[in-house]
């Protein structure tokens, strides 16, 4: 495996089908595992990545807002007090700081859609100086050069509160319409990682963009877009702010989300990780717990074996 410069966080949402309403933050909301809103639990996982390599280190239940009040249903699963509804991404960036303030060693961040909705998670990330690649959605706006700002006059010797920002001078340019004035030569073709029988090639743009998140107008930052279209006709976008690296290397990073996937995939085939009729806060994380442990055994001898033998977790 690499270092860990090289290495991914990558965080993802699991969902578990379940019938009822008394196991621990059980509700009617979107399970990925189905592709639609049914009744079930969601979870939030954080693991590492480098190359082929994958594993799970953290993991916590989001509680859909119906639970947040519910004492008796609280009571009976025993969720500890503190525990609060939270949205997905302000769940996502508590993991984030918790984990590198734990000593967890990763190189960069990496998210899809449903984070990069997220002003407060973008401009935390930036702010703290973590490297991010994550995937938005078409609608967002970004400035094409880098916006400027007019401050009002303010007579001289008044006194009063320093005046704000007015909005910017240049208007912003939806995703989807910048996608529109592209010619087929502003895109390059890259290899992003080994498939099962070939290399998975895709084409590239990169453009500097200044985006805006949150409600002031001022938080503009500058990031990198990287427009992604693969052979199928998929088009997606995505925001990083690893400036001084290269076209290449950024695709190659963006690629490792394919590995949260695999961690869902893997864990509940081949190790039980969606294999439990517990109902009480502790017991689940308890399970996921054990599911882990598996995990790193698991893990420790792809490693171990890479070079002489082609291990998978179905043949361990």
């Amino acid at each position: 495996m690499s270092g860990p410069g090289e290495t991914a966080l990558l965080i993802d949402e699991v969902g578990f089908q379940k019938k009822g309403r008394h196991s621990t933050c059980v509700g009617r909301q979107y399970l990925g595992c189905l592709g639609k809103q049914d009744n079930g639990q969601v979870a939030i996982v954080g693991g590492l990545s480098s190359g082929n390599q994958y594993c799970p280190v953290d993991v916590e239940l989001f509680m859909p807002k119906s639970w947040e009040d519910d004492h008796q249903r609280r009571k009976k699963a025993g969720i500890p007090d503190h525990i609060r509804h939270q949205s997905k991404p302000e769940m996502a960036l508590e993991m984030i700081l918790d984990l590198r303030s734990r000593g967890i060693l990763f190189g960069y961040f990496g998210f899809d859609a449903l984070y990069g909705i997220s002003g407060q998670l973008i401009n935390t990330l930036d702010n703290e100086g973590i490297p991010f690649i994550g995937d938005v959605r078409d609608n967002i706006g970004v400035y094409l050069s880098e916006p400027g700002f007019n401050v009002p006059s303010v007579e001289k010797g008044k006194r009063g509160r320093k005046p704000k920002l007015s909005k910017p001078d240049k208007p912003t340019y939806p995703l989807s319409e910048y996608m529109e004035t592209l010619k087929p030569e502003d895109f390059t073709e890259i290899a992003i990682r080994n498939g099962t029988k070939q290399k998975i090639r895709a084409l590239f743009h990169q453009k500097e963009v200044w985006a805006g998140f949150g409600d002031e107008v001022d938080k503009v930052l500058r990031l990198q877009l990287i427009i992604r279209k693969d052979t199928d006709g998929t088009t997606k976008y995505s925001f990083c702010n690893m400036h001084g690296d290269t076209l290449e290397k950024i695709v190659q990073r963006q690629g490792q989300h394919v590995f949260a996937e695999r961690i869902f995939e893997e864990g509940k085939n081949q190790k039980g990780l969606g294999d439990y009729q517990i109902r009480s806060w502790e017991g689940f994380h308890k399970h996921m717990t054990l599911c882990f442990m598996a995990f790193y055994y698991i893990a420790v001898q792809k490693v171990k074996y890479c070079e002489t033998l082609p291990l998978t977790a179905p043949v361990i």
